[in-house]
């Protein structure tokens, strides 16, 4: 699986081979100007010094972290692992060091290859550290083997040096996987936290909001509207005790009482966009359940739900867009289907959440549908268009109608 780089790792690595690189220059110098310093040093001084100042500009090029990706990392430790082992087996060559002076050179790369084990610990899984052990241990016991003459309690000890090296490897790499991995669930636990409590901070502050809209619809409403509303009866009244003969006057009035009733459907309409939807109160299952018993009682319908409890993952605007789909569809049924029965269902499918509006009325031929249905049929088209559904109608004169809308990448 791939996760993104832990915080700083690159960093430490890049210092750890900068740091490697002036050592391996200093012991390269040192070998080449004091006398009697063999050419295995020199050599193997040599191979570390370019290796590190390889991996320092390597660490250094983010082109190189953009092209090779995940790849990046992983070269990175392949080299810092396997020239530090390569060139300590070096000694081998050499005819006057022997077998017990290259295991104990072999401690001095133990420093340098504690580096790219805890960074494949803290990056990787633990069965990459044991991965990183087998190979350390195992080239070097391959090349020392063959070099072993006689089998004996001494060289069984010596031979088994790489083997506590190994174990001492696998103690630190477990305990930076345990330490990496409780990081990782706490940070993953603190982000949840924090996207929790912005969803409880954004539910707050709708409600909030809702509250408030809804107390100013009321102030308008006992104001406001009251006012026009008695205005308007009073206008009316006026006029019939108007004397005859009085054109001028009624015609004022009748302006004045045209004005009052538009002023009086505008505030009435304002109010019902200010007031809070339901939606925000009971969310879309609940609102859709409330919307549909009210309609189909008023219409005098049998009803049959099927609605998924808890919907998460929409946002608003499907949300909104389902609930008025599923209002213009029952207002159609109950105003045109001559309809007995209606069935709504909001379930999760394979191809995402599918809504169903389905009702036993008269039927129409979709293309030939009246001038007023036909314009209710489009904007529920469109509705679903808007939030990426798809609407598509099924009906037959005399067989019912059947309106489904299917809604891709729904959260879950």
């Amino acid at each position: 699986m791939d996760r993104p780089l832990e915080p700083g790792l690159l960093r430490i690595f890049r210092y750890f081979t900068g740091i490697a690189m002036i050592y391996f220059a200093l012991v390269m110098v040192y070998a080449m100007l004091v006398a009697g310093q063999g050419l295995v040093l020199q050599a193997q001084s040599s191979v570390n010094f370019a290796t590190n100042l390889a991996l320092f500009g390597y660490l250094s090029w983010p082109w190189l972290a953009r092209r090779l990706r995940r790849w990046y990392l992983p070269v990175g430790l392949v080299a810092a692992t396997i020239i530090p082992v390569a060139s300590n087996l070096l000694y081998l060559a050499a005819p006057e060091e022997s077998l017990y002076v290259v295991i104990a050179r072999s401690w001095l790369v133990l420093p340098i290859l504690v580096v790219p084990l805890v960074i494949t610990a803290w990056q990787y899984r633990f069965r990459n550290v044991v991965g990183f052990i087998i190979f350390t241990t195992g080239v070097e016991l391959l090349a020392l083997i063959p070099e072993v003459e006689v089998i004996d309690t001494d060289t069984l000890l010596l031979l088994g040096v790489p083997a506590v090296r190994a174990f001492a490897f696998g103690t630190v790499g477990h305990i930076v996987s345990r330490l990496t991995a409780t990081q990782r669930e706490q940070r993953e636990a603190l982000m949840t936290a924090n996207v929790q409590l912005a969803q409880h901070a954004q539910t707050l502050a709708q409600l909030a909001a809702s509250r408030e809209r809804n107390r100013l619809a009321r102030e308008l409403h006992d104001t406001l509207a009251h006012t026009l509303s008695g205005l308007a009866v009073n206008l009316e009244a006026l006029k019939t005790v108007m004397p005859p003969g009085a054109d001028e006057a009624n015609h004022m009035l009748d302006d004045s009482l045209a004005i009052t009733r538009t002023g009086l459907g505008e505030t009435r309409r304002a109010l019902r966009a200010l007031r809070a939807q339901p939606l925000e109160d009971l969310g879309l299952s609940l609102a859709l359940r409330h919307q549909a018993l009210s309609i189909t009682t008023r219409a005098n319908l049998a009803l049959d739900l099927e609605l998924t409890p808890d919907i998460e993952g929409l946002s608003p605007e499907a949300e909104q867009n389902l609930y008025r789909i599923v209002q213009e569809g029952l207002e159609n049924i109950a105003r045109h289907a001559d309809a007995r029965r209606v069935a709504l269902r909001l379930v999760r499918a394979e191809s995402g959440l599918v809504l169903t509006l389905e009702d036993d009325g008269r039927g129409f031929e979709p293309a030939d549908s009246p001038a007023e249905l036909s314009y209710g049929l489009r904007g529920m088209r469109e509705r679903a268009e808007e939030i990426g559904a798809r609407l598509t109608v099924e009906s037959r004169p005399g067989a019912g109608t059947v309106v489904t809308v299917t809604l891709q990448e729904v959260g879950r």
